[in-house]
C-alpha cells in the first residue's frame, strides 16, 4: 500500500507547518497558473487558490480526498497536461519520493512556461544524484529542505 495513504488522516497535523514555511519562501517566485506536483493534501494549493489557478496532482487516493483543490490521481513521471500548459509548476518535499527522479523532472520541464520550483529534504540520500539533474537551477535554503528555482 501507498506509504502516503497511510499516513493521510494526520499528515496536515504534522507537516503543514513546515511546508507553509517552504511556501512563503517561494511566494514571490509564484505567478499564473500553478500545478503542484506531489500536492498530497494540498497544502500549496490551498495556500495560492484565492489569487492562482491552481491544481494539484498525486499518486495517492487518500491524500487526495483531503485536499481542498482541483485534483487528478497521477505521476510527476507522466503528467497529463500539454507542453507550456502552467506559468508555475512546484514540487515541494517530493522529489526523493519519485520512482524516476530524472523524467519527473524533465515531465515538469515540459509543462512549465516561466518557473519551476521543486525542494528535496536535506537528509536524503538522493541528494547528490538530483543536485546534478538540477545544474543551472537557483539554490536556496529552506530549513529542512533545498529549494530549486528554475525560470524556464
Amino acid at each position: 500500500m501507498n506509504y502516503y495513504n497511510i499516513i493521510s488522516e494526520g499528515y496536515d497535523k504534522l507537516y503543514k507547518e513546515e511546508q507553509l514555511e517552504k511556501i512563503k519562501l517561494i511566494e514571490k517566485y509564484v505567478s499564473g497558473k500553478i500545478l503542484d506536483v506531489g500536492c498530497g493534501t494540498g497544502i500549496v494549493g490551498e495556500y495560492f487558490k484565492d489569487k492562482h489557478d491552481v491544481i494539484g496532482i498525486d499518486n495517492s487516493k487518500e491524500m487526495l480526498k483531503k485536499a481542498k483543490i482541483k485534483t487528478i490521481l497521477g505521476k510527476a513521471e507522466n503528467l497529463p497536461f500539454e507542453d507550456k500548459g502552467f506559468d508555475t509548476v512546484i514540487s515541494l518535499t517530493t522529489l526523493q519520493n519519485f520512482e524516476n527522479i530524472e523524467k519527473a523532472i524533465k515531465e515538469m520541464e515540459r509543462v512549465c512556461r516561466k518557473t519551476l520550483i521543486v525542494s528535496i529534504i536535506k537528509k536524503s540520500d538522493k541528494i547528490d544524484n538530483i543536485k546534478k539533474l538540477l545544474k543551472g537551477y537557483k539554490e536556496i535554503d529552506g530549513g529542512k529542505d533545498i529549494i530549486w528555482i528554475k525560470n524556464i
